[in-house]
């Protein structure tokens, strides 16, 4: 169900032990130190991962394989992330990446159709009349949430997925507390403008009433699949650790071989998150002077006559400086 909570008014999601430490235990760790500080960053970050995948998955097995895989891909490139305290806005484009991978290609895609109409029996809403908004807001939501640019992404993934507070989420971001208030209100206004060009008016409301009020939107996660997700997880990230075979078993201990192979290959069958690389605008602007020499150059064989080739150069001088032309001189 949809976790509700009042930013402001609840326990810190944010405990003593950071993120980054937890990551070092476990890639650094004991054995059984390693598995405590894994524990904690699935029980930690598993509402988050396991609203994306329910969100996006009309299944609740689907949901829970996407889950497991999430973590299983942790396991595995846990000591490739580069800005371990952002693990949030790592592990929520993981999730979201298998949720939409298990959506196009599972096999039980052909009747989705038919029960998608009862998963919002399935989530318990806060209010009732809501059922129809959320039904349709589920599907798009983070395809939406998705497109938005990295500074209005981050603060929502840790204030209204993981429910964090506006100092916590500037604490994690080294942002002022008004930087973050004003970029989570253009965040809302971005999102409902983009669901109401969607047609779907009746989700905007409901999404901005719903986030007014302090809504969470993660999901429970019983313990068992905690424990699930633990043992089949390490299994997976045993041999990427380094760990003995003895290791590899007490992890594993429990989980079907089908189980953990159906699990690998969904997290296998997903890209690295993104990285965002920008691509300089002197890049751009050195691109575009190659072009218009290549131009000129070319212009300079077509013109016999001294008078056309001595105008032409002077235009190319104008548009590119004459720094660019003296350099392409033979």
């Amino acid at each position: 169900m949809i976790l509700r909570s009042e930013r402001g008014h609840h326990d810190p999601v944010v405990p003593a032990q950071g993120d980054e430490k937890l990551l070092q235990d476990f890639l650094n760790g004991q054995p059984e130190a390693s598995e405590t500080a894994f524990r904690s960053l699935v029980s930690r970050h598993g509402p988050m991962v396991m609203g994306v995948c329910r969100h996006v998955l009309n299944q609740d097995e689907d949901a829970e394989d996407a889950f497991q895989a999430t973590f299983w891909t942790l396991a595995r490139k846990a000591e490739s992330i580069r800005d371990r305290r952002m693990l949030s806005a790592w592990l929520y484009e993981v999730a979201y990446r298998i949720a939409i991978r298990a959506r196009s290609s599972g096999a039980r895609r052909r009747d989705q159709e038919k029960r998608g109409a009862s998963m919002a029996t399935l989530t318990e809403l806060p209010r009732h009349e809501h059922e129809a908004a959320w039904a349709e807001l589920r599907p798009v939501l983070h395809d939406e949430l998705n497109r938005l640019p990295e500074k209005y992404r981050l603060p929502i993934i840790l204030s209204y997925l993981e429910g964090r507070t506006n100092e916590e989420v500037a604490s994690l971001l080294r942002w002022p507390v008004g930087t973050v208030k004003g970029r989570l209100s253009r965040a809302r206004d971005l999102l409902r403008s983009r669901l109401v060009r969607r047609g779907l008016v009746l989700s905007a409301a409901f999404l901005c009433s719903a986030l007014s009020q302090g809504v969470v939107f993660a999901e429970y996660v019983p313990d068992s699949l905690v424990e699930r997700t633990v043992r089949t997880a390490l299994r997976g990230g045993a041999h990427a650790l380094g760990a003995s075979d003895g290791a590899s078993e007490s992890w594993g201990r429990g989980e079907s071989p089908a189980d953990t192979s159906r699990i690998e290959r969904l997290a296998n069958s997903v890209d690295h998150p993104r990285r965002i690389r920008r691509r300089p605008l002197s890049w751009i602007a050195h691109g575009l002077a190659a072009v218009l020499v290549l131009l000129m150059i070319a212009a300079l064989f077509i013109f016999t006559d001294p008078a056309s080739a001595h105008q032409f150069k002077k235009a190319a001088n104008s548009m590119i400086g004459r720094h660019s032309l003296d350099h392409c001189r033979d």
